[in-house]
């Protein structure tokens, strides 16, 4: 859990980073903003990201409506899925049950575009 947890630490910052760095990135966002969190099925570990054209916040849980929550059954399965270097792994992944989208599901496509910026 605690790998996982750092994860989504790094996420974090890899997402303020490109927002600081990145004008297509920030563009992306002023046409569409997005909120979302990244959590375990037993809801123990749950990261929320508000990434907006003004900037890109986090915090551990949210009292305001998510645009969408990308829900994984344990953090063993998170960490696999979400480090896999296979580019399908995520989608297949989803079919298989392991993870479940909770919200707008069009929504993860965009996700998918801001993502492609993260420079690891």
């Amino acid at each position: 859990m605690l790998k996982l947890r750092f994860l989504l630490w790094m996420l974090g910052f890899l997402l303020k980073r490109t927002w600081r760095k990145d004008e297509k990135f920030r563009q992306k966002l002023e046409k569409q903003p997005l909120n979302f969190s990244i959590k375990t099925a037993d809801n123990k570990l749950e990261r929320c990201f508000f990434l907006e054209s003004s900037g890109i916040t986090t915090a551990k849980a949210s009292k305001e409506a998510l645009d969408m929550t990308l829900a994984f059954g344990t953090p063993v399965q998170a960490w696999s899925t979400l480090t896999n270097k296979d580019k399908n792994a995520f989608m297949r992944a989803i079919q298989e049950g392991e993870v479940k989208v909770e919200g707008d599901f069009k929504l993860l496509f965009h996700l998918q575009s801001l993502m492609k910026h993260l420079k690891i």
